[in-house]
């Protein structure tokens, strides 16, 4: 009893080590260390959606969590916000994906804050465009639109215009060398290798663990 509940534990312990390490991530874009104390506006524009087009960094390419930064110049309430991936085009391909939408954000009165999508570990291209759009602010509540910084730390893209939503078509709209405030983080794609190692750990312990 006691050899077999040491091995059990062994495998346990591979299996939840090799677990842990599939969860770590990397920041695989960042453009959120330089404020221009510009926004790109919503309304003033007549935009619908607002976002930038992408080249990432490293080599983790399933996204886990995508960070945005708006700016509120009304008061205190609640808005809803969605984040779409797309790929390249002309300027804008194929929706990566479906929508990922975020009810009930609490913005501060007139002041800047960060948004936070989960993603269901979403396999992106090493170049994509993101947009964000907002919907149902409360009484009071205005959403200018997001935040822009420069220069990107991690990954990069082209500075002279921003990815925007008319109404009616996908533009490229003109900034004044500003890139949209944005971070995307992912985990890195499973060696297949490594998935059937993982597999075979968690068959012998299953095996184990009846014994």
């Amino acid at each position: 009893m006691g050899p077999t509940r040491r091995l059990s534990t062994t495998f346990k312990g591979a299996l939840l080590l090799l677990i842990a390490a599939a969860a770590q991530g990397a920041t695989i874009y960042s453009n959120t260390t330089t404020d221009t104390l510009d926004a790109l506006a919503y309304a003033a524009n007549g935009f619908t959606q607002i976002g930038d087009q992408l080249t990432l960094a490293g080599t983790d390419r399933l996204a886990t969590l995508a960070t945005v930064e708006f700016l509120n110049n009304g008061s205190a309430g609640t808005f809803d916000a969605t984040l779409r991936l797309f790929n390249v085009g002309s300027p804008v391909g194929a929706q990566i994906d479906s929508d990922i939408v975020l009810t009930g954000i609490v913005a501060p009165a007139h002041d800047t804050f960060n948004v936070s999508f989960n993603l269901p570990n979403l396999l992106v291209p090493d170049n994509l465009i993101f947009t964000v759009a907002v919907a149902n602010a409360s009484a009071g509540v205005d959403i200018i639109g997001p935040e822009l910084f420069e220069p990107p730390t991690i990954g990069s893209s082209d500075n002279t215009f921003a990815i925007a939503n008319n109404g009616s078509a996908f533009i490229q709209t003109p900034t004044r060398n500003e890139n949209v405030f944005f971070e995307l983080q992912a985990t890195s794609v499973p060696e297949p290798s490594t998935a059937l190692l993982g597999f075979a750990a968690l068959i012998l312990f299953l095996r184990r663990s009846r014994r």
